[in-house]
């Protein structure tokens, strides 16, 4: 028998005692005289961040809990990311110090959780702080019963509050657990509460009007974006006006967009010289950022870029797309293929030093009349626009961006980006993460089709590879690849997201082979995550979540209900497969009730709507001769913006789809077949008839 505490891993066993004695070595124990930090041998950057603070933290996991309820003490819960500016404050001014660290230790055990890595976590006890304070955010604090039910939570809190908190909630569990019984309770009901409740009727076109109205009403007609200040970016927004736009012409909505995208290229938001995105704008103008850098935001809004430079063809949106594809290619690939997660905003109390600039270092690197040019073309004024005299890049017109497009400011920007490369780069999150993946991939193969960049693909093909080789453990597809482990089985997210990234390197590789990958996805997110009750897919099928929760709103990035709805038309449609058409039946009688309400926060999911009124299409390309790349037709048919259609083409020696098998081309021409529903209208070898076949819908908008 053993006097110490025999500590099993995370899920081995469901209880454990004060002394016992330890099984044998089929389950892996560690004996522990006494707590300590539990973090240094964590994979997470942002767990080893804190592997030094004097805090007992525990991993999220099983042995915890176990903790927490042998000792009869309240979880304290954590809950940020390696990039999170205010995360490195509450470290600093908290976690770091011993007054804090006795507290927590005494009376609490500490969980420190990577949003990043355990989303489906962080939703829980976001909506548990957002529904006591109507707003969240990160570093979440959250206090949790030994059975994980929360009781309190908060953001971020300075020290000498946070210290007068702790101690309330210790008094509180020692003293009043009625009171705590009772908060948990309200706490629980109110998660409950939180599941949407199923539509009594299907989205129809009224409901698309009603989306058009309620962004128009938000719409900031001065600066772009929707709402004040902070500005995030409204990706889906956006994206949906260009589908609205390509159904019937609406300058209203072109204008909401050309306006948005503009106002953000030029602005701060943008890396004038390092191109990428930052996370979102401090003020309406989009001129100053938060300085960090994801890479969800930017595989999201290259794509975007993309589709509007198709639709206007409008040189500063293809320029925009095009550097910050490349600033994912060149600054967050990971040697393996894969592409790392983000980019921090600074250090605690130098966010932005980075990025920002006076006027006295841009004239020590550029000659002095192109100083002088720089500076009044980028608002870099004496004063500065930032902090501490320091100015964030911003193009001030339409018109001033054209004339950085010169030789001279090009060669100035290369110039200035060398002396940046001098400077301590913020911390980098080299953690792997599916989903965001798919996203980036599926960004890199619309570069590739519209720029005619192979170097994109190129980047897309390593990526995915990589994910087949890294990221699936006995056939089963993991969330997080980091300091070379694998592990988490895949979220919701990464099912969508990456099913998404297969079906872009299908319709720019034309191998099937991507395709039917996509497929066996499918597959498994349908065995793991469907809910027959709910008519949707759950987050997170995770063992241990006091509630398993359906994304159907968008929030920084899409729905994965949503965009697995448009994942599901069109793998039908593509594929042949019944199954396919019958599941996205089914998930569509799951969209909530509230979507018909407040469409606005449900665009991904309209996107999928619209694709199954529209009936997603495919237009397959039979070329003359069996083509090693993509034909003319093909290359001409991706610089046209048809949301509503699937482009798919047979690459020689390449593995191609069952639907261009019994298909040939008239004579010695490209010929397109367009079908619906496995119904296809009379071959043409006429693009622009082909673009009119993709392009007719039934969709009427609803005023």
């Amino acid at each position: 028998m053993l006097s110490g505490r025999c500590v099993v891993l995370p899920g081995s066993v469901d209880t454990i005692s004060d002394t016992w004695e330890c099984p044998d070595s089929d389950v892996m124990w560690s004996l522990m005289e006494e707590p300590k930090n539990l973090l240094g041998e964590e994979s997470s950057p942002y767990l080893r961040q804190h592997k030094d603070n004097p805090v007992w933290w525990h991993p999220w996991g099983d042995a915890a809990f176990e903790r927490a309820r042998r000792e009869d003490k309240p979880v304290f819960l954590s809950i940020g990311y390696s990039t999170c500016y205010w995360c490195h404050v509450m470290e600093h001014d908290s976690f770091e110090h011993e007054e804090v660290a006795r507290v927590l230790n005494e009376n609490f055990v500490s969980i420190k959780v990577d949003r990043e890595e355990f989303p489906d976590v962080d939703q829980i006890y976001m909506d548990v702080v957002m529904g006591i304070h109507g707003h969240g955010g990160w570093p979440m604090s959250v206090f949790l019963t030994p059975d994980r039910q929360p009781f309190w939570g908060g953001t971020f809190f300075y020290r000498a509050n946070f210290i007068g908190i702790l101690q309330a909630m210790a008094d509180a569990w020692k003293n009043d657990r009625a009171k705590v019984s009772t908060s948990s309770a309200e706490l629980t009901r109110f998660l409950e509460s939180r599941k949407p409740k199923l539509a009594e009727a299907p989205i129809d076109v009224n409901v698309l009007g009603l989306a058009l109205h309620q962004l128009f009403k938000r719409y900031d007609r001065d600066f772009g974006g929707f709402g004040q200040a902070p500005k995030f970016p409204p990706t889906q927004s956006l994206g949906f006006l260009l589908r609205a736009h390509a159904v019937r012409p609406n300058a209203a909505a072109l204008e909401a967009v050309t306006t948005t995208l503009s106002g953000m290229a030029r602005g701060g938001f943008y890396d004038q010289l390092g191109g990428g995105f930052h996370r979102y704008s401090v003020d309406a103008e989009w001129k100053i950022p938060h300085f960090e850098k994801m890479l969800y935001d930017n595989a999201l809004l290259a794509p975007l870029y993309l589709d509007a430079y198709r639709v206007t063809g409008e040189p500063l949106y293809r320029v925009v797309a095009e550097r910050t594809l490349e600033y994912i290619a060149r600054d967050m690939t990971a040697p393996e293929g894969g592409f790392f997660a983000a980019e921090d905003a600074g250090e605690v109390n130098r966010e932005g030093e980075f990025y920002s600039w006076t006027q006295e270092e841009i004239r020590a690197v550029l000659p002095p009349a192109m100083a002088e040019w720089f500076c009044a073309l980028y608002s870099v004024t004496l004063e500065g626009n930032f902090e501490h005299g320091r100015s964030a890049l911003v193009i001030p017109s339409n018109e001033a961006w054209r004339e950085s497009e010169s030789q001279e400011i090009r060669d100035a920007r290369l110039l200035l980006l060398d002396a940046r490369a001098k400077r301590p780069r913020p911390h980098r999150d080299e953690k792997i993460l599916t989903g965001w993946n798919g996203l980036a991939i599926t960004a890199l193969c619309r570069g590739y089709q519209v720029l005619g960049r192979e170097d994109f693909l190129d980047s897309a093909l390593r990526a995915a590879t990589f994910i087949e080789r890294s990221l699936v453990i006995d056939g089963r597809l993991q969330r997080r690849y980091c300091a070379g482990q694998a592990g988490i089985p895949a979220l919701l997210e990464d099912y969508a997201y990456l099913i998404g990234g297969y079906r872009a390197l299908f319709e720019s590789t034309g191998d099937a082979s991507w395709i039917e990958r996509a497929a066996v996805l499918q597959r498994e997110q349908d065995r793991y995550l469907w809910s027959g009750e709910r008519r949707a897919y759950v987050s997170s099928a995770a063992p241990g979540l006091i509630v398993h929760m359906t994304e159907w709103v968008d929030g920084a990035a899409p729905s994965p209900n949503g965009v697995s709805l448009s994942n599901l038309l069109v793998l039908a449609e593509v594929t042949g497969d019944p199954a396919f058409a019958y599941r996205a039946q089914l998930l569509e009688q799951g969209i909530p009730q509230e979507a018909s309400s407040l469409p606005m926060v449900y665009m991904s999911t309209l996107n999928g709507v619209m694709l199954r009124m529209a009936g997603a299409a495919t237009c397959s390309v039979i070329a003359s001769t069996r083509e090693e790349s993509p034909p003319t037709e093909v290359r001409e048919l991706w610089r046209r913006f048809l949301p509503f259609a699937t482009v798919v083409w047979g690459r020689k020696g390449a593995k191609n789809a069952k639907m261009l098998e019994s298909r040939g081309a008239l004579g010695d021409k490209a010929t397109m077949y367009v079908c619906r529903h496995s119904a296809c209208q009379e071959p043409t070898v006429d693009v622009e008839r082909a673009v009119r076949l993709c392009s007719s819908t039934p969709i009427t908008f609803g005023e």
